[in-house]
Protein backbone atom coordinates (compact mmCIF):
# COMPACT_ATOMS: atom_id res chain seq x y z
CA UNK A 1 0.00 0.00 0.00
CA UNK A 2 1.46 3.40 -0.96
CA UNK A 3 2.42 5.73 1.89
CA UNK A 4 -0.33 8.28 1.11
CA UNK A 5 -3.02 5.58 1.36
CA UNK A 6 -1.60 4.39 4.70
CA UNK A 7 -1.75 7.95 6.07
CA UNK A 8 -5.37 8.37 4.97
CA UNK A 9 -6.25 5.03 6.51
CA UNK A 10 -4.56 6.03 9.78
CA UNK A 11 -6.45 9.34 9.81
CA UNK A 12 -9.75 7.60 9.15
CA UNK A 13 -9.07 4.96 11.81
CA UNK A 14 -8.09 7.60 14.35
CA UNK A 15 -11.27 9.57 13.66
CA UNK A 16 -13.41 6.46 13.95
CA UNK A 17 -11.73 5.56 17.26
CA UNK A 18 -12.41 9.06 18.64
CA UNK A 19 -16.10 8.84 17.80
CA UNK A 20 -16.38 5.33 19.24
CA UNK A 21 -14.68 6.47 22.49
CA UNK A 22 -17.05 9.42 22.72
CA UNK A 23 -20.04 7.16 22.17
CA UNK A 24 -18.77 4.78 24.85
CA UNK A 25 -18.16 7.66 27.28
CA UNK A 26 -21.66 8.96 26.56
CA UNK A 27 -23.27 5.70 27.59
CA UNK A 28 -23.88 4.61 24.02
CA UNK A 29 -24.94 8.06 22.81
CA UNK A 30 -22.98 10.80 21.09
CA UNK A 31 -23.68 13.95 23.11
CA UNK A 32 -22.07 16.35 20.63
CA UNK A 33 -24.41 17.20 17.78
CA UNK A 34 -23.66 17.17 14.08
CA UNK A 35 -24.20 20.93 13.87
CA UNK A 36 -21.63 21.54 16.64
CA UNK A 37 -19.01 19.54 14.74
CA UNK A 38 -19.99 21.04 11.39
CA UNK A 39 -19.42 24.58 12.68
CA UNK A 40 -15.77 23.72 13.10
CA UNK A 41 -15.69 21.83 9.80
CA UNK A 42 -17.06 24.95 8.08
CA UNK A 43 -14.15 26.99 9.46
CA UNK A 44 -11.67 24.32 8.33
CA UNK A 45 -13.28 24.15 4.88
CA UNK A 46 -13.10 27.93 4.47
CA UNK A 47 -9.40 27.81 5.29
CA UNK A 48 -8.89 24.82 3.01
CA UNK A 49 -10.32 26.83 0.14
CA UNK A 50 -7.67 29.50 0.77
CA UNK A 51 -4.97 26.81 1.00
CA UNK A 52 -6.15 25.37 -2.33
CA UNK A 53 -5.84 28.77 -4.01
CA UNK A 54 -2.36 29.15 -2.50
CA UNK A 55 -1.34 25.73 -3.84
CA UNK A 56 -2.43 26.67 -7.35
CA UNK A 57 -0.42 29.89 -7.15
CA UNK A 58 2.61 28.21 -5.53
CA UNK A 59 2.76 24.73 -7.06
CA UNK A 60 6.12 23.81 -5.51
CA UNK A 61 5.28 25.08 -2.02
CA UNK A 62 5.66 22.68 0.91
CA UNK A 63 4.95 25.35 3.52
CA UNK A 64 1.98 27.54 4.24
CA UNK A 65 2.36 31.28 3.83
CA UNK A 66 2.67 33.25 7.09
CA UNK A 67 -0.93 34.45 6.62
CA UNK A 68 -2.25 30.91 6.20
CA UNK A 69 -0.18 29.63 9.13
CA UNK A 70 -1.72 32.38 11.25
CA UNK A 71 -5.20 31.39 10.08
CA UNK A 72 -4.45 27.79 11.10
CA UNK A 73 -3.53 28.96 14.61
CA UNK A 74 -6.76 30.96 14.74
CA UNK A 75 -8.69 27.70 14.46
CA UNK A 76 -7.75 27.14 18.11
CA UNK A 77 -9.58 30.34 19.04
CA UNK A 78 -12.67 29.11 17.23
CA UNK A 79 -12.45 25.78 19.06
CA UNK A 80 -12.05 27.51 22.41
CA UNK A 81 -15.12 29.63 21.74
CA UNK A 82 -17.27 26.65 20.78
CA UNK A 83 -16.00 24.61 23.74
CA UNK A 84 -16.76 27.53 26.05
CA UNK A 85 -20.31 27.80 24.72
CA UNK A 86 -21.02 24.08 25.15
CA UNK A 87 -18.47 22.81 27.69
CA UNK A 88 -20.27 19.55 28.44
CA UNK A 89 -20.61 18.59 24.78
CA UNK A 90 -17.89 20.27 22.73
CA UNK A 91 -14.99 20.33 25.19
CA UNK A 92 -14.84 16.52 25.56
CA UNK A 93 -14.87 16.24 21.77
CA UNK A 94 -12.01 18.74 21.39
CA UNK A 95 -10.00 16.91 24.05
CA UNK A 96 -10.71 13.38 22.83
CA UNK A 97 -9.92 14.29 19.22
CA UNK A 98 -6.84 16.21 20.41
CA UNK A 99 -7.74 19.02 18.03
CA UNK A 100 -5.69 21.75 19.73
CA UNK A 101 -2.58 19.56 19.73
CA UNK A 102 -3.12 18.66 16.10
CA UNK A 103 -3.43 22.33 15.15
CA UNK A 104 -0.21 23.12 17.02
CA UNK A 105 1.57 20.31 15.18
CA UNK A 106 0.76 21.82 11.77
CA UNK A 107 3.07 24.81 12.09
CA UNK A 108 3.65 25.84 8.49
CA UNK A 109 3.60 22.32 6.99
CA UNK A 110 1.18 22.31 4.07
CA UNK A 111 0.80 18.51 4.02
CA UNK A 112 0.17 18.44 7.78
CA UNK A 113 -2.66 20.95 7.29
CA UNK A 114 -4.19 18.80 4.54
CA UNK A 115 -4.02 15.75 6.82
CA UNK A 116 -5.69 17.75 9.59
CA UNK A 117 -8.50 18.86 7.26
CA UNK A 118 -9.08 15.24 6.23
CA UNK A 119 -9.13 14.21 9.89
CA UNK A 120 -11.85 16.76 10.69
CA UNK A 121 -13.87 15.56 7.69
CA UNK A 122 -13.49 11.98 8.91
CA UNK A 123 -14.69 12.95 12.39
CA UNK A 124 -17.88 14.40 10.91
CA UNK A 125 -18.40 11.34 8.70
CA UNK A 126 -17.98 8.85 11.54
CA UNK A 127 -20.14 10.95 13.83
CA UNK A 128 -22.95 10.61 11.28
CA UNK A 129 -22.20 6.92 10.67
CA UNK A 130 -22.41 6.07 14.37
CA UNK A 131 -25.72 7.81 14.91
CA UNK A 132 -24.78 11.37 15.78
CA UNK A 133 -27.82 13.61 15.82
CA UNK A 134 -28.53 17.29 15.22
Amino acid sequence: MPMAEEKVKDIAQEAENVILRMKENGGGKLVITKSQIRKFLAAVNALTNKVDVYRVQHVEAAALSPELASAVKYLKVQLAYQAGREPKKVKPFVETARLKERIDAIGTDLRAYEDFAHYVEALVAYHKFYGGED
